[in-house]
């Protein structure tokens, strides 16, 4: 060993010891039982820094590092979602006798606004009926997402989530991420989101509130909008808007569609196949924006056609047959808004350290948003000499604060697992970021980084 090594061996033995002492995190109003710290040299095999890895704790959002970790051992990240669309019946010279219809999935991507690649659906349908030579169709079009089971909103999720866009909850028939534009009081939305309902209550508040109960299309309006309102929210049923913009796309092609309720017909006709992007590109996209109905949708796809149960089940076998215990683990949903999800420190980084193994760690690495660069993680650590050198999701909600992911060498290489779990905290969320920061600029002098 040289002698610089032993030099840096000796200086992260000591961080460790002193560490024990005090609890590494410094700012007033940190509930030091319940907060997490793990910062393991992956080199060495020594922990920097170690307090509570064993408590579980609300996680928040870095749930979906661990399901995009599930799935890359179960998948490869070049898969996609395939959503079939057929027509029934017989087709007499430009007359369709049948129906279209939508076999959904779960994709939770189709006319993302997010992801370009998934855009064009419903233009494609309408492109693939005018080559087919079908200019009316007597029935109608159908969105069946029956191969989708348990479209549940997951326990555990709060009530005041569900009318925000990032409370969408998943369906088989997914559409426009689930979310639209209203406007007020013209009710005008966009996308087009069919047999919405208002309720309106008087109320002497300043401003507006809009509301929505689980599963309802009412939206309940309290106070009254201002000229100009308009705000972005969750649909309660994305099979409506989906097949809205549908007949609005063959209305522009001049095909008709005569609405009729005709019975399924013998025989399908397989009219055009939508491609998702890739699962790879998908869970990248998610993670630098936490995007909570992707996770939702890459945790089923761990078990396509099956319950959420049912890859949960899968997910946790996962870590099972990899040695990697889940002693007070509790995973409810793959996105981390349920309250009821626990992780511990030790878990987390135990998953990190494991998909380093030559079969994931560049591809899962290059998920993480990049502090100083990107996503969620833009103002983290910028304009010091760790911008672009830690690469970390985060999770936050209400009394809860996550960061988890790695230190990286000059090459992009990891170096050290980086998790803190923070759970009812009275500090503000700036105050205990910027010490997660000190800390972080404390321990990775630039010499240190260097083998």
């Amino acid at each position: 060993m040289t002698l610089r090594r032993l030099i840096i061996l000796t200086v992260v033995t000591a961080l460790s010891v002193t560490k024990g002492v005090a609890f590494p995190l410094k700012v007033t109003g940190l509930d030091t039982l319940n907060t997490a710290v793990w910062i393991h040299d992956l080199r060495w095999g020594y922990d920097l820094v170690n307090a509570n890895i064993d408590k579980a704790l609300i996680p928040a959002s870095v749930m979906k590092s661990v399901t995009c970790a599930s799935l890359l051992n179960l998948a490869e990240s070049n898969e996609r979602f395939a959503t079939h669309v057929v027509f029934s019946g017989q087709m007499r010279d430009s007359v369709l006798d049948g129906n279209v219809i939508v076999r959904a999935i779960g994709d939770p991507t189709i006319e993302s606004v997010f992801l370009s690649e998934s855009q064009g659906f419903t233009d494609s349908i309408a492109a693939a009926l005018s080559r087919a030579g079908i200019r009316r169709i007597t029935g109608n079009v159908i969105i069946d997402d029956s191969g989708f089971p348990d479209a549940t909103t997951p326990h555990g999720w709060m009530a005041e989530d569900i009318v925000w866009p990032y409370g969408a909850r998943l369906h088989g028939a997914n559409f426009h991420d689930n979310r639209f534009q209203l406007s007020l009081p013209s009710k005008k939305t966009v996308p087009e989101v069919p047999d919405l309902k208002f309720q309106y209550v008087k109320s002497n508040r300043r401003g507006l509130k809009v509301d929505r109960k689980d599963g309802s299309e009412t939206f309940i309006i309290t106070g009254s909008p201002r000229r100009g309102f308009s705000d972005t929210y969750s649909m309660p049923y994305p099979a409506k808007s989906m097949r809205a913009a549908i007949l609005a796309a063959l209305d522009e092609a001049d095909i008709t569609v005569a609405g009729n309720k005709l019975a399924s017909r013998d025989g399908e006709t397989e009219l055009y196949t939508h491609l998702s992007p890739r699962f790879g590109d998908i869970m990248q996209s998610l993670m630098h924006r936490s995007d909570n109905l992707m996770a939702e949708g890459m945790l089923r796809a761990i078990a396509p056609g099956g319950t959420r149960a049912h890859a949960i089940e899968e997910e946790m076998a996962v870590w099972t047959m990899a040695g990697i215990g889940a002693h007070g683990v509790r995973i409810i949903d793959g996105s981390g808004l349920s309250r009821d999800n626990r992780l511990t420190a030790r878990f987390l980084g135990q998953i990190y350290q494991y998909m380093l193994g030559e079969d994931f760690g560049d591809e899962y690495v290059s998920l993480f948003p990049l502090a100083g660069r990107h996503g969620t993680m833009r103002n983290f650590l910028v304009d010091t000499p760790l911008e672009g050198r830690v690469a970390m999701k985060t999770g936050s909600m209400k009394g809860v604060q996550s960061y988890s992911g790695y230190l990286l060498d000059e090459e992009g290489r990891p170096t050290h697992l980086l998790v803190f779990m923070a759970n009812g905290f009275k500090c503000s969320r700036q105050a205990l970021k910027n010490d997660i920061q000190r800390l972080l600029l404390e321990l990775f002098d630039v010499s240190l980084q260097d083998n």
